[in-house]
């Protein structure tokens, strides 16, 4: 039983007033206990920042979406130099630089009938509908374009900073009984290409490979001849290793 029914049954009679002053104090915690509950169901599936859905919520998506036979592409975003604009600016603005990226990542996405995500840091992704590859890379292509509108942000009284927001992008189009971490990984594949090869979005492909030694980083020539030459076996050549 609650603490504040308990306390309101078991205190002295204080007469009709103080019942009915007990009673909508009772009434506050509950709605108050209700809120909270609510809040933390709220941040359960959605990225605290940018009021975006997060990677649970993704995931969930995703699975509903192939379980309904309604099977969707997967676009993950990584925003280009976001790294300096914390270095140079502070986190401060990074994070309102993250808040209007997620703002025009949801509106551009309503529009062609996809989602966003943030899966945390400078990574977002996207699940767009699957009818076919074309559809989805001209869709995605059309969504980071919608970044590109310079962002004015003020640094104190005197300063301001304008921030032009683009971002590289790998997709991953679903084969049969593809899971949800299959598809992400093969869009990460795609996007170690984008940003490596200036190519964005970049679409997946079972030929892709990707260094083994870290995501997104790009090997010079010297170091892959020397793991070559060692004989380890440190690039991904197959969807199949994507799973």
């Amino acid at each position: 039983m609650d603490s504040a029914l308990v306390a309101l049954l078991t205190a002295p009679s204080a007469g009709a007033s103080g019942f009915l002053a007990g009673l909508a104090a009772m009434r506050r915690r509950l709605r108050r206990a209700a809120g909270e509950a609510a809040h933390a169901r709220w941040l359960a599936h959605h990225d605290a920042l940018t009021g975006l859905p997060n990677r649970t919520a993704a995931r969930q998506h995703y699975q509903h979406a192939a379980q309904a036979g309604r099977p969707h592409a997967a676009a993950l975003l990584d925003l280009d130099d976001f790294k300096t604009v914390n270095d140079t600016w502070g986190h401060q603005v990074g994070d309102a630089h993250l808040v209007t990226v997620g703002e025009r990542l949801a509106a551009a996405c309503r529009d062609v009938g996809a989602r966003a995500f943030r899966l945390g840091g400078d990574e977002f992704v996207l699940l767009l509908p699957f009818t076919e590859a074309a559809a989805v890379v001209r869709d995605v292509r059309t969504i980071v374009g919608a970044l590109s509108v310079p962002q004015y942000l003020k640094l104190d009284e005197s300063r301001s900073v304008t921030l032009v927001p683009s971002a590289s992008a790998g997709i991953a189009v679903p084969e049969a009984g593809d899971a949800f971490s299959d598809v992400l990984r093969c869009a990460d594949i795609a996007l170690y290409h984008a940003k490596r090869y200036g190519v964005a979005p970049h679409l997946y492909t079972p030929d892709m490979r990707q260094p083994w030694s870290h995501r997104h980083k790009v090997l010079d020539e010297s170091h892959l001849c020397k793991v070559r030459v060692s004989g380890l076996v440190a690039e991904q050549a197959t969807r199949g290793a994507c799973s």
